[in-house]
């Protein structure tokens, strides 16, 4: 049988199933954990929002200084001492544009290499003629450093690619696009990463024509 209390109006129930004594705290203690893990998966993202914005500056400046200074990948076409036949059989002054063969454009050599701390210099072909110099990759480092000091050697990649410009005899470095990449850094996020454990990306990667690729001029 029902609780005669169960069965009264609500004006003529007794003073304890009237009462609304602790309603507020126990919606707030629904509410606050979601509005917390609200909170500081916002101050998560405005973080990492910030560090992808260094990383992406840090890379603007990385490609800049790369295109006028010495190359980090050191062989044919790109530094003079490894270039003396890099153009031989082809007719000096002729266009390097493909498309240009009406103008007496010819097919130039092309490669492409990218470079870096951990594995050296490597190229899409199997073999590659390219030696990596950690030398002048220093300068390059220091100048994305300084906006992203957490960056090291091992999170950079750089890649120097011919764009089809140019002609033959063109004196070493030949046209080329540089890349500089920021491979394998993360942000851990604070808050979420106590949930989910995970790692964001931080990678970036900045693409600019090469200049002549000689420091100091």
């Amino acid at each position: 049988m029902a609780n005669r209390d169960e069965r009264l109006p609500d004006h003529r129930r007794g003073p304890f199933w009237r009462s609304q004594d602790g309603a507020a705290l126990v919606e707030a203690a629904l509410v606050l954990p979601l509005l917390v893990a609200i909170v500081f998966a916002l101050a998560d993202l405005s973080l990492y929002f910030w560090q992808k914005s260094l990383a992406t500056k840090a890379a603007t400046l990385g490609v800049r200084a790369a295109i006028v200074a010495d190359s980090v990948a050191e062989g044919p076409g790109l530094t003079p001492a490894e270039s003396a036949s890099y153009w031989f059989g082809l007719p000096p002054g002729a266009l390097c544009w493909p498309g240009a063969a009406d103008q007496g454009g010819v097919l130039c050599p092309s490669f492409s290499v990218t470079c870096g701390p951990a594995h050296g210099c490597a190229c899409p072909e199997v073999s590659c003629r390219f030696g990596f110099s950690q030398a002048n990759l220093a300068p390059i480092l220091t100048v994305m450093q300084a906006v992203l000091p957490r960056l090291k050697p091992d999170n950079l990649r750089i890649t120097y690619a011919t764009n089809g410009l140019g002609y033959v005899g063109r004196p070493p470095p030949v046209p080329v696009d540089v890349t500089v990449r920021i491979v394998d850094l993360a942000f851990d996020p604070i808050f979420a990463g106590l949930l989910f454990a995970r790692s964001l990306p931080l990678d970036a990667a900045v693409t600019l024509p090469g200049e002549d690729l000689v420091t100091g001029r």
